[in-house]
């Protein structure tokens, strides 16, 4: 995810914008300290204009 965002230029409170949710959930997603539900992920990806997959793919 982070290596997403930054590709896009966003910032971590850029994103919780677009996506709809709490910034410093989103770090905690971020540096793994939450888990993520499926319909946050597919929040996520909305924002960062991505396939939910790509959030699951192993880099």
């Amino acid at each position: 995810m982070r290596q997403l965002r930054a590709a896009r230029g966003l910032s971590q409170e850029e994103l919780a914008y677009e996506s709809g949710m709490n910034r410093t959930y989103l770090s905690a997603v971020e540096r793994a300290e939450r888990n993520v539900s499926v319909d946050n992920i597919a929040r996520i990806a909305k924002g960062l204009g991505v396939e939910p997959w790509k959030l699951l793919k192993d880099s």
